[in-house]
């Protein structure tokens, strides 16, 4: 068996030749040398290029195929012509954005809410005839123009969010901010979330006074007549006892009349209770609270009380409850010096009424007054925002069975009590537009006219407190501001 010469052997033998043969030895000699050096390189070369070439994948895009983007507004669309006959056509997300064919060349892609899909086109083979990326947004220029004709030429921007649109520039006055957000959010739809980030140009400031006024009365009135009748016979005993032996009326700052009789082996005695008690409670909390239009604040004087809460286990932990005056209000400030205000205001003591007792602690109960609404009105108008007038009375009559109902005599054996209670609660409101005081000097505090008292003042004229050194008093007519010290009139 003969074996192929190497490429080496073949150059050296070409390169070898003797130039004395004749010329047409030589010509196919050098022929043949060419041949035998070209056809086995390009041999190789395609071997290794089938070797390396890797094995097919997918299918590949077809030829011509078409790439793009796609950018349509809600509700309109676009026609797209493909180069080649088309055997499928799908959207990745319809809920986004959906096709009609009309042809297999022709496709309308349209628009249904904002985000972002995929359109694909395919032929018999598989191969990708075309591949669209498909952005849909909200028509802005048409939310630019009806935000134009609504609220007036003001720079108000609008930018798009995948959920609905956010808001920036400038206003002259908070009631345009309100219009263009609202005007928004009707041309965006049900679930779109608006971000306001508008600013109002001189933002104005609002001081919100609340006034909390309460009056309850009550009155309570209880006779008892309280009979204890025994007698004896050899050895028997026999005898009435009524009511819970007297004395309570005297213990609870009533009146105790006592009335006794005994002949022999029998004792009649007759205690009568009386009580008759009255009562008045007046409450007025009047928070005051300055915020910028358009932005909220709270306010709260009081504190917070411990309750125990059970956890299982036999373990106890303690939540605390705020009480107090708490204010809580949202001033937007409209045309005209209109205020519009959302406020919310609570008074909340502590009572004993309602209080119960967990693992031998006592938790008090909350007496609480509270609103929350909108009003709106001019500054320095005054609005009832909450009112109660409540009256309730009870009347108890205990009696002993069948003796307390005889005439005349079942007087013996009666006991009554009448309770009436009143309330009169009213919540007012006062919005004021502000702006700040031109210095320290102009406001008035509950401190500036308080200051230690001296020791001879003290021990000599029983002085709780003087004016201070090198402060001024303030100025005459400053609502509140009279009296020797703060607000407190005798």
């Amino acid at each position: 068996m003969t074996s192929e010469p190497k490429a080496g052997d073949r150059e050296r033998a070409c390169t070898e030749t003797p130039i004395a043969r004749s010329r047409l030895p030589t010509l196919i000699a050098a022929v043949l040398c060419a041949a035998a050096l070209l056809f086995p390189a390009a041999g190789s070369a395609q071997k290794t290029r089938r070797e390396a070439s890797p094995p097919q994948s997918a299918p590949q895009p077809a030829p011509q195929s078409q790439r793009g983007t796609l950018n349509l507004t809600s509700s309109r669309g676009e026609t797209v012509q493909l180069l080649q006959a088309a055997a499928s056509i799908f959207v990745a997300d319809p809920t986004i954005a959906d096709f009609q064919a009309p042809s297999n060349k022709t496709i309308f892609v349209f628009g249904k809410k904002s985000g972002r899909t995929s359109l694909f086109a395919l032929n018999d083979s598989g191969q990708a005839l075309a591949e669209f990326q498909v952005v849909v947004t909200q028509p802005i220029e048409d939310l630019r123009a009806l935000l134009k004709a609504q609220v007036g030429d003001h720079p108000i921007r609008v930018s798009y969010t995948p959920r609905g649109a956010i808001l920036s520039g400038m206003a002259p006055n908070a009631e345009t901010v309100d219009t263009a957000k609202s005007v928004t959010e009707q041309f965006l739809g049900a679930g779109s979330v608006v971000v306001n980030k508008i600013q109002v140009a001189g933002s104005l400031q609002v001081n919100l006074n609340v006034r909390v006024a309460e009056i309850s009365r009550s009155a309570m009135k209880a006779l008892g007549i309280n009979l204890s009748a025994f007698g004896q016979s050899g050895n028997f005993s026999f005898g009435v006892l009524r009511g819970s032996g007297g004395g309570t009326g005297a213990g609870q700052g009533g009146g105790t009349v006592g009335l006794g009789f005994s002949a022999g082996n029998t004792n009649i005695s007759a205690v009568l209770d009386a009580l008759a008690t009255e009562r008045l409670v007046s409450v007025l909390a009047e928070p005051n609270l300055t915020a910028i239009s358009g932005e909220s604040a709270s306010f709260l004087a009081g504190g917070e009380f411990p309750i125990p809460v059970s956890q299982g286990n036999q373990q106890v932990t303690v939540e605390f409850r705020r009480f107090g005056v708490s204010l809580e209000f949202v001033p937007t400030v409209l045309s005209n010096n209109l205020i519009n205000v959302r406020v919310k205001p609570e008074v909340s003591e502590l009572s004993a009424q309602g209080a119960v007792t967990i693992g031998g602690i006592s938790v008090p109960a909350l007496s609480t007054r509270r609103a929350d609404t909108v009003v709106e009105l001019g500054s320095g108008q005054s609005f009832a925002i909450g009112g109660l007038i409540r009256r309730n009375f009870s009347t108890n009559i205990s009696a002993f069975p069948w003796l307390g109902d005889l005439p005349v005599l079942g007087v013996l054996f009666r006991s009554s009590s009448f309770q009436k209670e009143e309330t009169e609660l009213i919540i007012i409101v006062t919005p004021y537009i502000v702006r700040p005081a031109t210095g320290p000097n102009a406001l008035s505090a509950p401190t500036d006219r308080v200051a230690p008292p001296s020791d001879s003042g003290r021990a000599l004229a029983n002085t709780l407190a003087k004016p201070p050194k090198g402060r001024r008093a303030p100025a005459t007519g400053v609502p509140g501001a009279t009296g020797d010290a703060g607000f407190i009139i005798e």
